[in-house]
């Protein structure tokens, strides 16, 4: 969000960003310009709670946010002298509270002026907040919110339809006992979504999934500063569980793009498309979201990234069950922060949350989801083609860095070596493309000062054509650690397969282009018979001993050098074999005369 941005450059203090961000809520057209955005607030929950946390902070025009709705008269809420009528769900468990008075803009959406006829928009809420409950506590086992007493007018959950720039929030009068919800009177202008029914109803459905899973939260803790990121994480993946056709949840996890320069991130020409993936959205100004900031920690709440990070509850759900989520919010019921009720939920099932952070880094490049064809590439630093390189860089807790190597021309073999990374935080990843298709990983023991890695077989027409690198910091709470990885082409070690024995000891290195020149030679034209693959055969089998021979004696490099080098340019300029071959007879010659 733009204005915890300014907050922490130090440009504004707490109390005016504070009152900033309720402004973004309720009064969007009176923030400063630098501070509008134009992506409406997905669940104002967090902030609501904020403030109700820090009420003696708020401006007096923003105490109105301490009350419900219908209380006070305040012409941010419904304002006096306006008529609110209810409307109670078939299943009874909510009391939908609404005007179809338009003097401040609250009026619902298909408001007729009658009391008599309900508009859809409130009977189609009461049914989707019923569904939610029915999914959320007699289905997996939540907490219900518990009976308001009659606040509201009677012991039914309260929901209030109001104009606002959020799809909802949720928030309470004295405590979590006393629950209400709010939710937006018509979602006019809001983001698209992929209900087939219609946008508008996808909007209500999340919302009112999202919300109330807010409510049954409040039951296990108020303490929005350490699990406000798990809590709406968790709120964004229940929506996407109980209505899986709206996929709300794309407009946070990222738009897909063409990558034509295969680079591994986008760049302002390339083709961007709406949450379909499939129509055209623009070339320019794509907006970042989850998937392009692997380097923010997984339980940030900057730019709401805690929204995407339903991606890493949906990979956890799918692994351990959606038992697993409600344990962890059991673990938090008894008074452990998110990031920790996490990290022992995965360790009773045999695992860390260090090794499932890595985990889904990967799973996050292959997109190893069933519904990973709906994410966008992940982003990458940098895509590299030549080499040496040197790469250096700073990560915060549970985020990662991701590059990508290109081979060269003949390129056969990469030598990664890691500087100091072995503090115990840090985990590296290799993502190995095959050219067959489909990937190989590669963990990274980092268990040294200077722990150098070689990939063999690399190449275009090798085993592997493309190779990812993720440097990651596990660490739940270290910020700030340094990473130095160099990244050389060299000759593989201990690899005779496939190799020009006698070129390569003559010219010092397998990746000398005289020995280039060979390979090419024999791929290309010995490979290509029967004659010819005999040759290379006889070859392999017999001339390595020569090859060891001729390394060990300097005067005899120079002589192969000589004798091979009027082949290499035979090889080169075909055209030419004839005169070349001439010109090395008639060299002979004379020399053999002078002796």
């Amino acid at each position: 969000m733009l204005l915890q941005k300014a907050y922490e450059r130090g440009e504004l203090g707490y109390q005016a960003a504070l009152n900033y961000k309720l402004d973004a809520v309720f009064k969007r057209s009176k923030l400063p310009k630098a501070y509008q955005s134009d992506m409406p607030v997905k669940s104002a929950t967090s902030v609501i709670l904020e403030a109700r946390q820090n009420r003696g902070l708020l401006f007096k025009s923003n105490e109105f946010i301490i009350f419900r709705p219908d209380e006070g008269g305040d012409e941010d809420y419904y304002g006096s002298d306006i008529v609110v009528w209810t409307y109670d769900s078939p299943g009874g468990k909510f009391k939908i509270h609404y005007t179809e008075d338009d003097a401040h803009g609250d009026a619902v959406f298909g408001f007729d002026g009658e009391q008599e006829t309900v508009p859809q928009y409130v009977t189609d809420l009461g049914g989707y907040l019923d569904s939610s409950w029915t999914e959320a506590v007699t289905n997996m086992g939540y907490i219900a919110p518990p009976s308001d007493g009659t606040a509201g007018g009677d012991g039914r959950l309260d929901v209030y339809l109001v104009d606002m720039n959020a799809l909802g929030y949720t928030s309470f009068d004295s405590g979590p006992s006393d629950i209400y919800i709010v939710v937006e009177n018509d979602f006019e202008g809001f983001p698209e979504n992929l209900d087939p029914e219609d946008q508008r109803k996808g909007a209500l459905k999340v919302t009112a999934s999202h919300e109330f899973a807010h409510a049954s939260q409040f039951q296990y803790t108020t303490n929005i500063l350490a699990n406000g990121w798990w809590m709406e994480a968790t709120a964004t993946w229940l929506e996407d569980l109980i209505y899986p056709e709206v996929k709300d949840c794309l407009n946070y996890t990222g738009y897909k793009y063409d990558d034509s320069n295969d680079n591994g991130k986008w760049d302002s020409g390339e083709s961007w498309y709406k949450l379909d993936g499939v129509t055209l959205a623009g070339t320019t100004s794509r907006p970042e979201r989850w998937f392009d900031r692997p380097q923010y920690s997984l339980n940030s709440t900057e730019a709401s990234y805690e929204y995407g990070t339903a991606v890493f509850v949906k990979y956890i759900a799918a692994k351990y069950g959606d038992a697993a989520i409600r344990s962890v919010w059991t673990r938090i019921g008894s008074g452990s922060t998110a990031l920790n009720a996490v990290s022992d939920e995965l360790l009773s099932n045999g695992n860390s949350l260090a090794a499932e952070f890595a985990s889904l880094q990967s799973a996050n490049y292959r997109l190893d989801y069933p519904d990973g064809m709906n994410y966008p590439h992940i982003r990458h630093e940098a895509t590299y083609t030549s080499y040496p390189q040197n790469l250096s860089g700073t990560l915060k807790h549970l985020s990662s860095h991701y590059y990508a190597f290109k081979p060269g021309e003949d390129l056969s073999a990469l030598v990664f070596t890691f500087n100091n990374m072995h503090t115990g935080s840090f985990f590296v990843k290799l993502i190995l493309s095959r050219a067959s298709g489909g990937y190989d990983e590669q963990d990274i023991a980092l268990d040294g000062p200077a722990v150098s890695y070689q990939l063999k077989s690399f190449g275009a027409s090798s085993t592997y054509s493309k190779a990812a690198m993720t440097i990651m910091n596990t660490a739940s709470g270290e910020d700030g650690k340094v990473y130095s990885v160099s990244i050389s082409a060299e000759e593989p070690e201990d690899d005779d397969d496939g190799k020009c024995f006698i070129a390569t000891a003559a010219y010092g290195s397998y990746l000398a282009d005289e020995v280039r020149v060979f390979r090419r030679f024999r791929d290309e034209y010995l490979l290509t018979n029967p004659a010819g693959s005999a040759f290379v055969r006889y070859y392999y089998e017999y001339s390595p001993p020569a090859a060891d021979y001729i390394k060990s004696h300097a005067t005899l490099k120079t002589a192969v050098r000589c004798m091979l080098t009027p082949v290499v340019y035979s090889i080169m300029y075909p055209e030419y074999a004839l005169i070349i071959s001439s010109g090395l007879v008639f060299i002979l010659i004379l020399s053999a005369r002078k002796n």
